[in-house]
């Protein structure tokens, strides 16, 4: 049987612990983002395999992609790094230790879940729009430090919706809404950014999600404040995500 990860809650924040089953809501999360993996390189024509609990890259990733990704826990770190060339190693669910092979954690994140809206809006709140044209997105990669990762083709297609939020007239923030692994009724949301003196709400994102895929969860990971705000905000903590980096 494959592990489950409980998450409790203390004064230090949340903790995790292996109890049975992969909780549906994390498996969901981790198989989401491993179809954003699959869809980005794609989009790029970069070759990618999957096998017994390891997807990787065959090519060099994408800016802010790794090239290794867990998707099952309990993978052997000997596989990890045997399929590693370049670029970061995804540890979907916070088990695996690479610091004696010369990795360093570059992020530490917590998988979360939203159920759906229970009365979903039929619009977008003020200010969100679609992006659907070029120069919109050429400004939004250029705002979002996401330049050549998410190529004009992605207005061509339904893998990928971009959300832009706009504020007198100015680009102050957007995310990126995923189709997902379509086993899991849920919306991959991800790249939720904002400019200075902005800031997301994420009940109103929330909402946003509602209205373009009413009847879905949603799933994301996040660290530091946006995660605190997005518990806030009613998303449940389901376990770790790491991102490790070999120094050199």
């Amino acid at each position: 049987m494959r592990p489950r990860l409980a998450v409790s809650h203390g004064s230090s924040g949340c903790a995790f612990r292996l109890t049975g089953l992969v909780d549906p809501r994390l498996r969901a999360a981790v198989d989401t983002s491993v179809a954003w993996y699959d869809d980005v390189f794609a989009l790029h024509g970069l070759r990618t395999r999957i096998e017994d609990g390891l997807w990787w890259a065959v090519e060099p990733p994408p800016p802010w992609h790794s090239s290794v990704k867990t998707t099952a826990p309990g993978v052997a770190i000997g596989r990890v790094l045997a399929a590693h060339e370049h670029g970061g190693v995804a540890d979907s669910f916070g088990d695996l230790d690479l610091r004696p092979h010369g990795f360093t954690v570059l992020i530490d994140a917590t998988w979360v879940h939203h159920p759906p809206l229970e009365e979903p809006p039929s619009g977008l709140p003020a200010g969100w729009t679609v992006v659907r044209d070029r120069e919109l997105l050429a400004e939004w990669n250029q705002a979002h430090d996401y330049a050549g990762v998410l190529l004009p083709e992605v207005l061509d297609g339904p893998a990928f919706t971009v959300l832009a939020r706009h504020s007198r007239g100015s680009l102050v923030g957007g995310a990126v809404v995923h189709r997902g692994d379509r086993r899991h009724d849920v919306a991959g949301l991800s790249n939720i950014w904002s400019a200075d003196g902005s800031e997301i709400d994420h009940g109103e994102l929330l909402e946003v999600l509602g209205a373009l895929r009413p009847g879905a969860g949603v799933v994301d990971y996040a660290w530091g404040h946006d995660l605190d705000a997005m518990v806030a905000a009613g998303y449940a903590p389901l376990g770790p995500q790491r991102v490790w980096l070999r120094e050199g």
